[in-house]
């Protein structure tokens, strides 16, 4: 089926297709349920463990690390079944379904007073929640979770938008996670134990009973009145042709529009490409696998990155750190992730029309070589001459490598949209997708940790074999990137 990303210089200065306002904003609405009902539970989370531990807070890491194994290996199985679900029966009710296990999730949680229940009600999050995005840990930032939409909702974006406004609209997946990330955890912390804090407004003893309900039955709420949304306002797209959710006009978008993933009804044999599922061995080729194993590539580097820079920061400068003060570090990542957002949302689809997808998300891969290489060589300059003003430059462009490599998401995305064989294979295509990065998240994390304490416990190679190891990681994936198609073909 053919397809391509228009890259001569005639496209570049032709006119972009608006972007599907009202069906895109309903998506950039479930991005920020997924993310408010992410992190609500954070800033009492370990408070809430000890409790269910006996006030032991010896065990609250142990009690966090198998909540968390539970669902990302959940994950490796809901993932793939909803988004190939999805193809079967539509985007709208599936979407629908896992926007109303985020409610009840989230008050289920809120209403548990022991670990199985805590655990449960996770699992509810992740197992009937196809739109559910990268679960973290205690130590996750908002750089970490930006990275990684739903396969459904991406499959949707891709149907709904053109090689014109594609990178525009993957773009903007970025901004509502980072405001719900934000507001999920002001009214975790604003609105835990409210017996406490408010003892006027909440004296009814089922505050006192459920002190955490409050802030999980608002973001839950949230959730419910996007369920409302997805009911009445939420256009299926073409992926299923009967049903309650089929509607003739799908999008608002004009005769002139053609998808980023198109077909050519012209054809009777692409009209039944179109119309029939593909077996998901047919995934298994290499038009479909290059795209992926990128994605899986530069997230899997990404969660390395994540686990180890907080750890940089914040280590003594004696064995490979900086020695920065928990608010300082606090401060650095936070305002990371907002300029992060605002940097993703007004430059990529620009750098994408000026250099192409290809060359952006080459630059992105490679970005990670500097990103490693800094980190021993700040720490070199401290122990030499000092925090000096070498070293806040150096950080600062370090940080700035992080967002060019950030970009190769949106990338990515329109790769692996452009390389599904049809419509209909969009949510499998995304499944398997998010499924092997699931993988990479479970892995590289603790690899990367790992290492770092390796290579500091018995001084390989003066203490950076980690860094070393990461980019010789990085030079494999931009070979990988290399053999991306130049255009989406």
């Amino acid at each position: 089926m053919p397809h391509r990303y228009a890259e001569e210089d005639s496209d570049l200065k032709a006119q972009r297709t608006p972007l599907p306002a009202r069906q895109l904003a309903i998506l950039l609405l479930l991005r920020f349920c997924e993310s408010a009902s992410t992190f609500v539970i954070f800033p009492f989370l370990s408070e809430l463990l000890a409790l269910v531990a006996g006030g032991d807070d010896a065990k609250v890491g142990y009690y966090s690390g198998l909540m968390e194994l539970i669902r990302q290996s959940i994950t490796l199985v809901s993932v793939m079944y909803w988004s190939r679900l999805s193809d079967r029966i539509g985007r709208k009710p599936v979407l629908l379904l896992g926007t109303f296990a985020l409610a009840i999730s989230t008050t289920s949680f809120g209403l548990s007073k022991t670990f199985v229940g805590l655990v449960l009600s996770r699992c509810i999050f992740t197992a009937l929640n196809s739109n559910a995005g990268t679960p973290p840990d205690l130590r996750a930032n908002i750089t970490e979770l930006n990275s990684a939409p739903s396969g459904v909702i991406k499959s949707m974006v891709g149907e709904i938008t053109d090689h014109t406004n594609s990178a525009d609209a993957f773009a903007l997946l970025h901004v509502p996670w980072a405001v719900g990330s934000s507001f999920g955890a002001f009214i975790g912390g604003w609105l835990a134990r409210p017996h406490d804090h408010f003892p006027e407004s909440f004296a009814e003893p089922i505050w006192v009973t459920y002190p955490y309900l409050l802030p999980c039955a608002v973001t839950a709420s949230i959730a419910l009145f996007a369920c409302f949304i997805i009911l009445i306002f939420l256009r299926e797209c073409q992926t299923v042709t009967a049903g309650y959710f089929y509607k003739t006009r799908s999008f608002e978008l004009d005769d002139e529009t053609e998808p980023l993933l198109r077909s050519d009804t012209t054809a009777s044999n692409t009209l039944k490409t179109q119309e029939e599922l593909v077996p998901l061995r047919s995934l298994l080729h290499k038009k479909t696998l290059i795209p992926i194993l990128n994605y899986v590539c530069i997230a899997s580097l990404h969660y390395a990155y994540n686990a180890i820079q907080p750890l940089f920061l914040a280590m003594p400068v004696s064995i490979g750190g900086l020695a920065l003060p928990p608010r300082a570090v606090g401060l650095i990542l936070g305002t990371y992730g907002i300029t992060n957002s605002i940097f993703q949302t007004f430059m990529l689809g620009r750098l994408v029309r000026r250099f192409g997808v290809k060359a952006v998300f080459m630059a992105a891969i490679t970005a990670f070589i500097p990103i490693f290489t800094f980190s021993p060589l700040m720490n070199l300059v401290v122990l030499t001459e000092g925090f000096c003003p070498a070293v806040w430059v150096m950080l600062a462009v370090q940080l700035s490598c992080a967002l060019v490599m950030e970009l190769g998401y949106g990338c990515v995305y329109m790769f692996i949209t452009a390389a599904a064989p049809n419509k209909r294979s969009l949510g499998a295509t995304n499944g398997l997708a998010q499924t092997l990065v699931s993988i990479g998240r479970m892995v590289m994390p603790v690899m990367a940790s790992t290492l770092l304490s390796l290579s500091i416990v018995h001084h390989i190679f003066w203490g950076y074999a980690a860094y070393i190891v990461l980019v010789t990681f990085t030079v494999g994936g931009v070979w990988l990137a290399s053999h991306l198609p130049s255009s989406l073909e």
